[in-house]
């Protein structure tokens, strides 16, 4: 299969999925925000674009560990 088809094929098989991460105590918002968010303390509760759960998770994961 070519490139652009897997692309297409990827895009269209993405679901929403909304998990819940740990903020980390020195988290400041620098930059563009990718995902829809709402922050309770020291969790958000983030809506991330994935194949599974799992995709999200370390999405939603790698997003707070790259803003420190």
């Amino acid at each position: 299969m070519s490139d652009y088809l897997e692309v297409i094929d990827r895009a269209r098989r993405m679901q929403d999925f909304e998990v819940q991460v740990a903020v980390p105590e020195d988290f400041r918002f620098m930059g563009s925000i990718p995902y829809d968010m709402e922050i309770v303390g020291n969790q958000a509760f983030v809506t991330v674009p994935a194949l599974t759960i799992e995709e999200a998770v370390q999405k939603a994961n790698e997003f707070f560990q790259n803003t420190l």
